[in-house]
């Protein structure tokens, strides 16, 4: 019997399947989109102005700089460019949907440089990089705007906490947390929806749905024996953790291929942002923690398909448009 060795994602590419799974993941981008567009719109005043319309153009723009980016590093190289590959619109929405609103137009063409022309051509493209792009363009927005927490996303309010855009001085509720009306990324604020989102996705096996439930539970678990039961809800559902774990953890390229490489890759991941976020007085990162703590995770990958190998995990057709 000849031996099977199991190696880093991804085995074998299929075009037309990888196209269509980046598809609904575009499709599914389009309702935080959306959300966080009119909900810009209806929090404008006179101090924060035009929330909408720069929510909007953040997206507009980020798309237009990763399609031109991937396209002229294509052409200066002499690689060939899919007419029909999308996957540039899917990092440029997952990139904006992870800013603010007053996000600066500098930020968002650096960051979509790094995104594309540092993350993902260089090592191959589609399906040969080893980190989420969207994901280093979003921890090099902490570096180049280093109070992209503290400043921008305070809109209407002082303070550095999270609180409600509803009024001035308010305070988050479980509510406000759960149906977006509270301040964060353009469209990681409605967990509500995102939970939606993750469950059609899950049913349509277009992610794997054992890495989002994993990285929950180990957070909110880890999260309850540091700061009770309370603060752990709130912080489960303020931020970018929900919104990483459903679009940027379960790409495939960047996650393992066994079932035991899984459990540790998305409990790590869980349980290090609840940790990041519980001493980030210490860290100084803001929410840029959870962002940074996914990278790191994504380093030990390659170690994980080396090292615990216990049998391949076939469940996600998101991941089975890689392999055979």
């Amino acid at each position: 019997m000849k031996e099977i060795i199991v190696s880093h994602s991804p085995f074998m590419h299929s075009k037309n399947d990888v196209n269509k799974l980046f598809l609904y993941v575009c499709l599914a981008l389009v309702f935080p989109a959306i959300f966080g567009i009119a909900l810009g719109f209806a929090l404008s005043t006179e101090e924060s102005k035009f929330l909408g319309l720069n929510a909007l153009f953040t997206i507009i723009f980020c798309i237009a700089f990763c399609g031109a980016f991937e396209i002229g590093f294509n052409y200066y190289f002499k690689k060939k460019f899919e007419l029909n590959d999308i996957s540039f619109v899917v990092t440029g929405l997952v990139l904006a949907l992870t800013l603010p609103y007053n996000t600066p137009f500098y930020a968002l063409l650096i960051c979509s440089f790094v995104s594309i022309c540092v993350v993902k051509i260089p090592f191959g493209g589609l399906g040969r990089n080893y980190f989420n792009p969207a994901l280093v363009g979003r921890c090099v927005a902490g570096i180049v705007i280093p109070d992209i927490t503290s400043s921008l996303y305070k809109i209407t309010i002082a303070g550095d906490e999270y609180i409600s855009l509803t009024q001035e001085g308010g305070e988050n509720t479980i509510v406000n947390l759960i149906t977006g009306r509270s301040v964060g990324g353009i469209g990681t604020t409605c967990i509500l929806l995102l939970l939606v989102v993750f469950v059609v996705l899950s049913v349509m096996k277009v992610i794997d749905f054992k890495i989002v439930i994993l990285s929950v539970i180990s957070y909110f678990l880890t999260a309850y024996f540091l700061t009770g039961f309370e603060q752990a809800t709130f912080n489960l559902f303020s931020g970018s953790f929900i919104f990483v774990a459903i679009f940027m953890m379960t790409e495939p390229n960047i996650s393992p291929n066994t079932l035991l490489g899984t459990l540790v890759y998305s409990i790590s991941f869980g349980v290090l942002s609840a940790f990041a976020w519980h001493y980030n007085n210490y860290l100084n990162f803001g929410e840029n923690c959870v962002f940074v703590v996914a990278m790191i995770v994504n380093l030990f990958v390659p170690f994980m398909d080396k090292y615990l190998v216990s049998k391949p995990s076939t469940i996600g057709g998101y991941r089975n448009a890689h392999k055979v």
